[in-house]
């Protein structure tokens, strides 16, 4: 199943009397031409001014692909479409790293993360977006193929630590993706040392471009 990532784009009317902007959206391989038959259509929603914006929902695809788009600008007594835009979408491995593991007196925490999340999201203008990441070692591919919490947390604690987790995040080549983490310890014997917490570098997060 197709999984998909929010990008935005941005839009300044060039004057008054604009009544609409329509983003139109498509991706193929790369230098391929793109077939529009099945085109992606988003209405841009005025943000003060002459701005607009809207969020395409590119897919999550490994290689790299191309996106293109252009805008449908309706105004008073006119319509006229923009060129054609073509982008290089990319993605990079993010990866997180639980040196502490289970029940370390050094950790300050209950130890032992069962699983990381990866928030992220292009520096300007952004768009929060999510990965579910993938442990090292586990003999599954991804945290939902597991029986259950409990299972999870012994699947784990059977691991030699340090544990890695591996995500990617996706944008345009060239751009700056700023992330943070989603730690999670679930599955425990005692409910009680379940807890979730971030990962943010104090609030600045971390930056990588693609």
């Amino acid at each position: 199943m197709t999984t998909f990532f929010g990008l935005r784009k941005v839009w300044l009317d060039p004057g008054p009397g604009i009544a609409m902007v329509q983003a139109h959206y498509t991706w193929s391989p790369r230098d391929v031409t793109p077939d529009w038959a099945d085109a992606e259509q988003v209405v841009l929603a005025p943000q003060g001014g002459p701005l607009r914006t809207a969020v395409l929902e590119v897919p999550r695809l490994d290689p790299g692909f191309a996106l293109h788009h252009f805008f449908f600008v309706v105004g008073a007594d006119d319509r006229a479409a923009s060129p054609v835009f073509t982008e290089d979408i990319v993605s990079a491995e993010v990866t997180y790293t639980d040196h502490a593991g289970a029940d370390s007196p050094d950790s300050g925490s209950p130890g032992l993360l069962t699983s990381v999340g990866l928030v992220w999201s292009e520096v300007e203008p952004s768009v929060p977006n999510y990965t579910s990441t993938t442990m090292d070692g586990l003999p599954f591919e991804t945290m939902g193929d597991t029986p259950g919490e409990g299972s999870l947390y012994e699947f784990v604690r059977a691991q030699p630590l340090p544990h890695v987790f591996r995500g990617r995040v996706w944008g345009v080549r060239g751009s700056r993706i700023r992330y943070a983490f989603h730690l999670v310890r679930s599955g425990r014997p005692d409910p009680a040392d379940n807890s979730e917490s971030w990962d943010d570098n104090d609030g600045a997060g971390w930056i990588i471009e693609l």
